[in-house]
């Protein structure tokens, strides 16, 4: 089956390349859980575009967002599921261009969020306000 994905900011759509987020739960020697999971970090290839606005979140220090990732199966667009993030601060913007690539300017961006939910599940650091 073959998939698409697609980041909403800001009222834009892009092209998602690559996507990964991952969540741990430090454990003891024994596999058992020490402390509370932690999470919130996404990491994004997309299309550039010429737009500068990732760049912009990127060199603000206090600036946060809120988007979406959807996941669609390729064959009828249908969603498989969503990635929504709240709060979010970009905390690395990497832009690369490759004249050979089949997509020649790529932007990486990973993203420290506040909140995350997917689909229905919801995940929350518990940050200082």
């Amino acid at each position: 089956m073959s998939f698409i994905a697609k980041l909403k900011l800001d009222g834009e759509e892009m092209n998602i390349l690559h996507c990964a987020y991952r969540f741990t739960q430090a454990t003891d020697g024994t596999g058992k859980p020490t402390a509370i999971p932690q999470g919130g970090s996404v990491t994004l290839v997309i299309e550039s575009n010429g737009n500068t606005g990732l760049f912009d979140w990127m060199v603000s220090p206090t600036q946060t967002k809120s988007g979406t990732i959807t996941f669609y199966r390729r064959d009828n667009m249908s969603k498989l599921k969503t990635l929504q993030f709240n709060d979010a601060h970009c905390v690395d913007y990497y832009e690369t261009y490759d004249h050979n690539s089949e997509s020649p300017m790529q932007v990486q961006i990973i993203l420290s969020a506040k909140e995350v939910k997917l689909n229905e599940s919801k995940f929350k650091n518990n940050w200082p306000q």
